[in-house]
Formats: structure tokens, C-alpha cells, sequence
């Protein structure tokens, strides 16, 4: 695969967000997340959102902490 330097302006690149974003809403009124992502996400995913609900969540001061 190559790169490719693209240059927009910040218009062109909110339609293309609003584009992006009036796919999602269609594609996930016909296929469930559960169809789009591997178990092993969707369980971390669900893992995630209970700690953020529970507060078991602490701040990172860079990328090292966040893995660690």
C-alpha cells in the first residue's frame, strides 16, 4: 500500500466527516456491533465501560503510564 499526501480545507473536511458519520448511523441500523467486532473487543469494550461506571479509572501522564 502507498501513501498519499492529501490536502484539504477544514470545509471539505467537515463534509467529509458528516458523510462518515451518516454512514455509521445507517450501517448500525442494519448490522449489530456484535456482527461488526471480534468477541475479544466487544469484551473489552464491555470491561471499559464498567470500569469508567464504577470509577475504578486513574489518570495517565503519558503513553508509558496508559500501558503499564
Amino acid at each position: 500500500m502507498r501513501n498519499i499526501a492529501l490536502q484539504i480545507s477544514e470545509d471539505e473536511l467537515d463534509q467529509v466527516l458528516q458523510a462518515y458519520q451518516t454512514i455509521q448511523r445507517f450501517v448500525e441500523k442494519l448490522v449489530s456491533p456484535n456482527e461488526l467486532y471480534q468477541r475479544e473487543f466487544l469484551t473489552g469494550l464491555q470491561e471499559a465501560l464498567h470500569d469508567v461506571q464504577s470509577g475504578n479509572i486513574a489518570e495517565v501522564g503519558s503513553f508509558d503510564d496508559f500501558i503499564a
